[in-house]
């Protein structure tokens, strides 16, 4: 029976943490690994109880076929003949565009991502869609277009961190551990959030933003520092300085920060503490992208971190792995599904927008979409207006996924395919993206025998349907050499690393250039001007369609983060499950008291796109005129009462934040 502690990478996370596993005959144990560069022996509450996933009951053991509206067990040969076949007829009847291939969020590939764009691609759909379509990218896209990316920590050099409508001391708990060290050595913290979350408790300075206000107060700070500081941009190394410089000084500072709420004395202490503690980095979070004035207050926030520290580093590190085979040799392809409506969207992410996913199958907008491949992912759970997408789904020809569980969006399809967990995949981490030069490597430490891992899903997908020479290899090991074939790191040295990694010497950045094409921030779009939308941040821009009224008196933010989940995952984990046993609504003490609401009362929640039934929690957390909740619950599905109305003009990212709302207690008990 094996129990030494095997090195390894998590992959619940974007973080991707150092791990030690240990295999007691099937019962998983994971604690931190102390020898990890970056996380250095750190782990969350979600990453420790993987085992309880891994483990798990009710995780899916043989491939599915649904046969008049029953499940029937066939082999794995069968299911993926009948995979092939019906993917290959969709393209043969209505062209390879007519296919879309999703991934999301749950199987969290890095590495094996790549596989499944390469597939789509040289099957021949541009539809390659990805949780991406309402979570991070819009963010990506804000700072791509002002100032070539965005910047990780750099807390030796920093003197002041702004952490804006995120919440790392839940949602990216090893950064914060990095935060807290710098704040120990007298980083200063500014948080801009309407909620006093773990990270506010933290700051020197809390502002309780009114929702969906951030862009105002982006303008602001960059009025204070030009008109107070005096601080200038080098045209050189700038478009637009002059233009942003004259928007804002054409702007009462009352009229920047009326919307906020914020008072002026307590915005110019912060102002000064900022500036009087250069450089500043700034981190943001989802609830300023999933808005419908997302990427211009992502734009504007980018344009005062250019200000804030001239010498960012903006460019990722570049790949160290050799391309895949055959990704200069793709066929001649459609437009995605939403380049007419979101150009910078999908040139930019190189993938479709999937907000206008439903219109393509509903009405064949801009062309028919026939079938759909599901990795990893719950859209039905985690995407607006689920009513529209169980609709769109139900029309479709066909649809297979690939999971760990049964979600509501399997349940849907016509072929399930069991999923491996990460604990049984060998996968490449590259954590350049992150500004750290190490590769890691997740690799098997134990076999439930429930699934296969994605790697041989889509080698043997390629393969059935006459791309093997795409992806032509027989194991992953194969595959990760040939990758790793120009990097000067070998399998092995990743294998025998006590830390899961190997740290590179990265190509050199260039200093005073931004990551853009010609090397200048871009306060002055021209890109976003083409698409008929302001070429600066304006205060026009950032205004919602509507806000709170009579009817609906609150704002609600519908994506809360807690320690116990990730988006929809880790329901099935016992652990986390009993420390948040059921959704709950977060409304202020006060608040609820003048609606006669009680702890623990149920309430229905209502948006102008429905409502649904839950129980409340008081909290001084929130403010008095917001609601607060998270998603990912099949019991109160918030996605039920979210709309498809009002998408981010520059992203298409769908109006998850800032909502307006109503809640009544329930009567009836």
């Amino acid at each position: 029976m094996k129990s030494n502690h095997t090195p390894s990478i998590c992959h619940v996370c974007k973080e991707n943490c150092g791990i030690l596993i240990q295999d007691h005959g099937g019962d998983i144990h994971i604690t931190g690994n102390p020898r990890h560069p970056i996380s250095r022996g750190f782990v969350c509450l979600r990453g420790k109880n993987y085992g309880e996933i891994y483990a798990s009951p009710h995780r899916l053991r043989q491939p599915l076929l649904k046969k008049r509206s029953s499940w029937t067990e066939i082999s794995y040969e069968d299911a993926l003949s009948i995979l092939a076949y019906r993917l290959d007829r969709c393209r043969q009847n209505h062209g390879p565009q007519s296919v879309v291939f999703y991934k999301g969020e749950s199987l969290k590939h890095q590495e094996i991502s790549q596989y499944m764009s390469h597939l789509a691609h040289g099957f021949g759909t541009p539809n390659y869609i990805t949780v991406g379509s309402l979570c991070h990218f819009a963010m990506t896209l804000g700072f791509r277009l002002t100032c070539g990316g965005m910047p990780a920590p750099d807390y030796a050099r920093i003197k002041t961190a702004i952490i804006w409508g995120a919440n790392p001391a839940v949602a990216l708990a090893r950064s914060a551990g990095a935060l807290k060290k710098s704040l120990k050595a007298g980083t200063k913290l500014i948080v801009i959030d309407p909620s006093t979350t773990n990270t506010a408790k933290l700051a020197d300075y809390h502002l309780s933003i009114t929702p969906g206000s951030d862009g105002f107060l982006a303008l602001a700070f960059i009025k204070f520092a030009i008109e107070n500081r005096h601080i200038a941009s080098s045209q050189a190394l700038s478009n637009g300085w002059d233009d942003l410089k004259k928007l804002v000084s054409g702007i009462p500072l009352t009229d920047l920060l009326k919307p906020t709420g914020i008072e002026e004395n307590r915005f110019w202490e912060a102002a000064s503490l900022i500036f009087d503690n250069l450089p500043g980095w700034i981190q943001t979070g989802s609830g300023l992208e999933l808005q419908p004035n997302g990427v211009q207050t992502v734009r504007a926030i980018a344009s005062l971190l250019t200000i804030l520290d001239p010498e960012a580093v903006t460019a990722p590190m570049a790949s160290l792995l050799a391309p895949l085979p055959g990704m200069d040799r793709y066929p001649v392809m459609a437009d995605p599904i939403g380049k007419i409506e979101r150009p910078l969207f999908t040139a930019n992410l190189g993938q479709g927008q999937g907000m206008y996913l439903p219109r393509a199958i509903l009405d064949d907008v801009p062309y028919p979409v026939r079938a759909m491949l599901v990795v990893g992912g719950n859209p039905l759970l985690t995407f607006p207006n689920t009513q529209t997408y169980r609709r769109a789904f139900e029309k479709l020809d066909f649809m297979a996924v690939f999971d760990l569980f049964m979600t509501p969006t399997a349940q849907m399809a016509d072929l399930v395919f069991p999923a491996a967990s990460f604990l049984e995949n060998l996968e490449l981490i590259d954590y350049g993206r992150m500004g750290q030069p190490h590769l890691g490597l997740i690799r098997p430490v134990a076999s439930s025998g429930m699934g296969w891992p994605t790697w041989k899903f889509l080698f043997r997908l390629a393969g059935a349907l006459g791309l093997g020479n795409l992806l032509p290899w027989e194991d992953n090991r194969d595959a990760l050499m040939h990758r790793l074939s120009v990097s000067g790191i070998t399998l092995d040295d990743l294998l025998n690393s006590p830390s899961a990694t190997v740290e590179y010497q990265p190509e050199k950045t260039r200093k005073g250039a931004w990551n853009t094409p010609d090397g200048k921030v871009h306060y002055y779009s021209r890109s976003v001007e083409a698409t008929g939308n302001p070429a600066l941040p304006t205060p026009d821009s950032f205004r919602l369609p509507y806000g709170p009224d009579d009817e609906f008196p609150f704002w609600l933010s519908t994506g809360d983060r807690v320690p116990c989940y990730q988006h929809s995952q880790f329901r099935q984990s016992p652990t986390c499950k009993a420390t948040m046993p059921e959704p709950l609504l977060d409304i202020h003490t006060d608040a609820a008291s003048r609606l006669g609401i009680g702890d623990g009362d149920r309430v229905r929640l209502s948006t102008r796109d429905g409502s649904i039934e839950l129980c409340v929690r008081l909290t001084p957390e929130v403010r008095p005129d917001c609601l607060r909740m998270t998603h990912g619950w099949v019991e109160a599905n918030v996605n039920e009462i979210t709309g498809l109305q009002h998408l981010d003009p520059l992203s298409g990212f769908p109006w998850m934040r800032a909502l307006p709302a109503r809640v009544d207690r329930k009567t009836d008990r």
